[in-house]
């Protein structure tokens, strides 16, 4: 069984896999299946409700643990907050334009694809650009417990994504699958 702060990497990666899937889904030439939107809607929104609780629950603690004379650290805590909070916006905004596509089917795709792009631009430029800066804090003061309270993971969550997966996977157009999308970063240029 995996460590906790193992299964928050891991979480991270297939949510990442998923995410650029989507994103190669929206791109295609020929229009990916409707379903194949839905199946990734379904699977995104409980991922990045995950992450925005776990990076809260990481945010509160740490701001519970770091000495007040470090406003700097504190800072960048609160940012992290601000950004979450955001973040929080921006996917009931996604969650919104799914629910509408699964309720009105074809006549929603051109608001949904729209609503999705915004959501996924916020994701990678506003969140991904600006992941926060607490490694510093996070090593030192986390231990493996909690990192078990950040990650809240249980066998029925995992059961849950593997399922929500699958069907990303099984309503794919043919050459997308999330399985197949590189999760390394690339190379800071020298």
């Amino acid at each position: 069984m995996m460590k906790p702060l193992e299964t928050l990497q891991w979480e991270r990666r297939r949510k990442l896999q998923v995410r650029e899937a989507f994103r190669a889904g929206l791109d295609a030439a020929v229009a990916a299946p409707l379903e194949f939107h839905l199946a990734c809607a379904a699977y995104l929104v409980p991922a990045q409700q995950r992450l925005i609780d776990q990076d809260l629950r990481l945010a509160n603690l740490l701001a519970s643990r770091v000495p007040p004379g470090q406003a700097e650290d504190h800072e960048k805590i609160n940012s992290l907050k601000s950004r979450l909070a955001d973040s929080s916006a921006a996917l009931r905004a996604f969650e919104a334009a799914a629910d509408d596509l699964a309720a009105r089917g074809a006549a929603a795709r051109g608001a949904f694809e729209s609503a999705a792009r915004t959501y996924i631009d916020f994701v990678v430029n506003v969140l991904g650009a600006r992941s926060h800066s607490l490694r510093h804090l996070t090593t030192v003061l986390f231990s493996e417990e909690d990192w078990g309270y950040i990650t809240g993971i249980t066998p029925e969550l995992l059961a849950e994504e593997g399922a929500l997966y699958a069907a990303v996977q099984r309503t794919a157009p043919a050459g997308i699958d999330p399985a197949r999308v590189p999760t390394e970063r690339p190379a800071r240029p020298s």
